[in-house]
């Protein structure tokens, strides 16, 4: 079977559009910004087609309209709907916090943890008017912030709320759900829940809790029945083949833990080996990519050959993560 080298090398080979380069600099060989090959490909990516996809529909004030929730009433459609979802396209394409529209963007967040300022979304009422959802504001743009700006200084105290709850819902020696709701409702509500997307974000990239409170906690997501809210229905210890409907949200959610320090500790447990197979069956094998498998890296990504490239890069962002050292 392939191995991770080569896997490396076929991907710096035949991947030459400006989005694939910045992330084979950055993420798969780790050179650093002050490399040339990472200045140089630093700046063709501002020239990309996706970049500039993302930039146009960038607001003054460095949002890309409501925050969380779709504005079903704007007056322009936009391609990205939601700041949160502009985001995480942003993060796709491995743009880091010092770039310009990503500095803009986290400016506004900062305002919004700090709630100098709000989000333009409407208000979920859900049992309790509103209350619980407008206290869950500060710490779902915190979770977001923290996928790009780890170290930021708002990013910290509401990390810290949620580690001390998790060492309540833990001291069984198990993640307990129902200790979970019962300490999380006191200021938060039903918001943000343990087995939600915005805790998976918000308690990754940084040493707020030390391994073995962590364990349990990835132990009990990796293998939850019923997945993580906003992001799978299923348990991440299922291994589906590309040719499965399944497969794309499952690389979707492995993406959500591989700030983890123990991210590769899990990995070991079948999904590693799971993708090098797969990644291998991509390369040498008439493997046809399903047309729903929307992973965007090259310019034309309608070519048969691009779509498989960019899913390869995809795949191998997840392998290098596990294996070569981060910034």
């Amino acid at each position: 079977m392939i191995n991770i080298q080569q896997i490396i090398d076929y991907v710096s080979e035949h991947m030459n559009d400006p989005v694939p380069k910045f992330i084979i600099q950055r993420e798969i060989l780790q050179n650093p910004p002050t490399h040339q090959d990472y200045i140089e490909a630093h700046r063709n990516i501002r020239q990309s087609k996706w970049y500039t996809e993302l930039l146009n529909e960038q607001w003054d004030d460095g949002s890309w309209g409501q925050f969380h929730s779709m504005d079903s009433k704007a007056a322009v459609k936009q391609k990205f709907s939601t700041t949160e979802s502009a985001l995480k396209r942003a993060r796709e394409l491995s743009l880091p916090k010092d770039d310009p529209m990503i500095e803009k963007a986290i400016k506004l967040m900062e305002s919004y943890i700090r709630e100098d300022t709000t989000w333009p979304d409407r208000v979920e009422k859900h049992k309790d008017n509103g209350k619980s959802h407008l206290r869950s504001r500060p710490f779902a743009t915190a979770a977001i912030l923290n996928l790009f700006d780890p170290e930021n200084p708002v990013v910290k105290p509401k990390c810290d709320v949620f580690v001390e709850t998790l060492k309540k819902a833990t001291s069984k020696g198990f993640f307990d759900e129902g200790a979970w709701e019962d300490e999380n409702r006191h200021y938060r509500g039903p918001c943000l829940n343990g087995w939600n997307a915005f805790l998976v974000m918000i308690l990754q990239n940084s040493n707020c809790m030390d391994d073995s409170l962590q364990r349990l906690y990835l132990d009990y997501l990796w293998h939850r029945t019923n997945g993580i809210y906003y992001l799978s229905d299923f348990p991440l210890s299922e291994k589906p083949v590309i040719e499965d409907k399944k497969f794309y949200t499952w690389i979707y959610t492995l993406e959500h833990f591989k700030g983890f320090s123990l991210f590769p500790e899990f990995m070991e447990q079948g999904a590693l080996k799971h993708l090098l197979h797969e990644i291998d069956r991509i390369i040498n094998d008439d493997v046809t990519i399903p047309k729903y498998f929307t992973t965007h890296y090259a310019e034309s990504w309608r070519d048969k050959n691009k779509r498989k490239n960019d899913l390869i890069l995809r795949m191998t962002r997840l392998i290098a993560f596990n294996h070569l050292p981060t910034f």
